[in-house]
């Protein structure tokens, strides 16, 4: 009887399990990284480890907000300028990688207008985001936030 009992909590184990597969295998991760710092080695972990995760099959979207903004601009001040090694590529330049690649990109709604500066000092492919669009997005369960 013992025996029964426990082939059928097997059964009924790998049955679980393969029903719940298909739903993990189908959907990738979405990935939100939230890049406020103004330190170059943080901004240059943040997107050696998210173009990691996109090789890894996941998807990744970026909002910078604040001075780490100075990342999406056309001509990036201070230390934005500055090359990281080993990869010898600024912060700024594997950003614009990542837009290139077709990360979503986008500045938060306050920094153009504090930053005194129009949407076409941006690098092509970072638009400003929407507030009640990026509150969707990071309170969606599927959705890991990741602040740098």
């Amino acid at each position: 009887m013992t025996r029964m009992l426990r082939q059928a909590t097997l059964a009924l184990l790998a049955t679980a399990a393969l029903a719940m597969a298909p739903a993990v295998a189908q959907e990738p991760q979405r990935v939100l990284a939230i890049v406020t710092s103004t330190e170059t080695q943080v901004q240059g972990m943040a997107f050696v480890l998210l173009n990691a995760m996109r090789a890894q099959g996941a998807t990744v979207e970026v909002m910078l907000c604040g001075p780490a903004a100075d990342l999406a601009r056309r001509d990036p001040p201070g230390p934005a300028a500055t090359p990281l090694r080993p990869m010898n590529a600024t912060p700024a330049q594997m950003l614009a990688g990542m837009v290139r690649a077709g990360v979503r990109t986008e500045v938060c709604a306050l920094y153009l207008p504090n930053a005194g500066v129009g949407p076409e000092a941006l690098i092509e492919g970072v638009r400003p985001a929407q507030p009640p669009e990026m509150a969707r997005r990071l309170i969606d369960r599927a959705t890991t936030v990741l602040p740098f």
